[in-house]
């Protein structure tokens, strides 16, 4: 009977611990959100610095990931423009002037897709998503000169007719 108990007892905390486990793995994932008013035919250029979350470092994808590893960077944005107009405006997102550690070097290895980078804007707010990920580098030099390095860029954000 002694046993049994030990048994049922030993499932629930592995089960319990299974379930908290997973509930802070799903935290690792991190958002970073912003709201921006942008005026029809404004450029409103945003620097952005891509950091993974605390202690944790954005490794290329299809690397073996490691505890403190992450291999993407969300970013959210809530765009709406400064007044109500008569039609629809064209909100164009663009992303440029990438570096690692302030060097243009390796900016290629940096993969943004923004979703979506062309939409229709009026009195509404639009979500913008900017996903940042890393390619695999060719060699370990590359990828000792990237490593946990501080990934700028810039986003644009045109609203036109």
């Amino acid at each position: 009977m002694i046993k049994k108990l030990v048994i049922v007892a030993l499932a629930v905390v592995a089960f319990g611990g299974t379930m908290s486990a997973y509930a802070w793995w799903d935290t690792l994932e991190e958002t970073q959100s912003e709201t921006l008013t942008i005026g029809e035919g404004t450029n409103l250029i945003l620097e952005v610095n891509a950091t993974a979350p605390a202690g944790k470092v954005l490794v290329p994808s299809g690397v073996i990931m490691g505890i403190n590893d992450v291999n993407e960077i969300v970013l959210s944005y809530d765009i709406n423009l400064s007044k109500e107009t008569q039609s629809d405006l064209t909100l164009n997102i663009n992303a440029s002037n990438v570096l690692i550690d302030g060097a243009a070097d390796y900016a290629s290895l940096v993969n943004i897709v923004i979703s979506p980078s062309t939409t229709n804007i009026n009195n509404g707010v639009v979500t913008v998503t900017v996903t940042i990920t890393l390619s695999e580098p060719t060699t370990l030099e590359i990828y000792e000169a990237i490593f946990d390095g501080n990934i700028t860029f810039d986003l644009t954000f045109v609203a036109t007719q």
